[in-house]
């Protein structure tokens, strides 16, 4: 609880001082838009995870924060960079790829999307001496509408592991070789929020094998879940 207050005041904090830093209208973080060569726009998000029973070996799940800091670039020929860093301390997951926005026409647009990923963790003390990294790939495509006050856009994701290793003690094991992971639906609303920013909440059901952010719940069974998450972040 104490985390989730020092969360919102931080992004209290951004939206009022974002006004004095950014003069361009408000712009959207899933919603396919393109834009000018140069130009940056920034996100501050909160994710919640719920993971299954039968990975917690507990009789109901938790719920799982990760904090998201994502930036955006123009390029030429509506291709846009796409960064974001996730992490709650003992994991962390830093993604970087390339975006091209198609316009049917004014409000209807569609992205094609493929990204890089380096994922990293670290657990010790109370027994554990554990590390994780790796890397991951997620090709995607979007479609999203726009109705003048709302933007509504749905994603679909594709995750690769291309490697994973693994370090518990003196015990190493890796993983070199490209895997297909799952997959993830994405349903997104975002909204003008207080002058320059817009605000966003998403829906995201995932459907993996390894999901990065339970790593450190040491997961043993070798199956996919249903993991679903909500998503909340402010773009600026």
């Amino acid at each position: 609880m104490k985390l989730f207050i020092r969360f919102f005041l931080i992004i209290i904090t951004v939206v009022y001082c974002s006004d004095y830093l950014y003069s361009q209208k408000p712009s959207t973080l899933d919603y396919p838009s393109a834009m000018t060569p140069g130009d940056w726009r920034f996100s501050l998000g909160w994710a919640s995870i719920s993971m299954p029973s039968d990975i917690v070996l507990e009789s109901s799940v938790i719920r799982w924060p990760l904090i998201k800091f994502g930036a955006q670039m123009g390029l030429p020929s509506n291709f846009v960079m796409d960064a974001m860093l996730s992490t709650e301390l003992l994991t962390n997951h830093i993604e970087l790829g390339g975006r091209w926005v198609y316009e049917f026409n004014d409000n209807f647009h569609a992205s094609a999307e493929y990204s890089l990923a380096y994922f990293f963790g670290k657990l010790e003390g109370a027994g554990y001496d554990t590390k994780i990294h790796g890397w991951f790939s997620y090709p995607s495509l979007g479609v999203g509408y726009d109705f003048g006050e709302l933007t509504l856009t749905a994603i679909g994701t594709i995750c690769f592991i291309n490697s994973l290793t693994s370090t518990s003690g003196e015990v190493e094991t890796s993983f070199n070789t490209n895997r297909f992971n799952g997959f993830n639906y994405r349903i997104a609303l975002e909204q003008p929020f207080y002058k320059t920013t817009t605000i966003g909440l998403a829906f995201q059901l995932n459907y993996f094998k390894m999901y990065y952010p339970q790593w450190p719940l040491f997961p043993a069974l070798d199956r996919y879940y249903w993991i679903p998450e909500m998503q909340i972040w402010l773009t600026l």
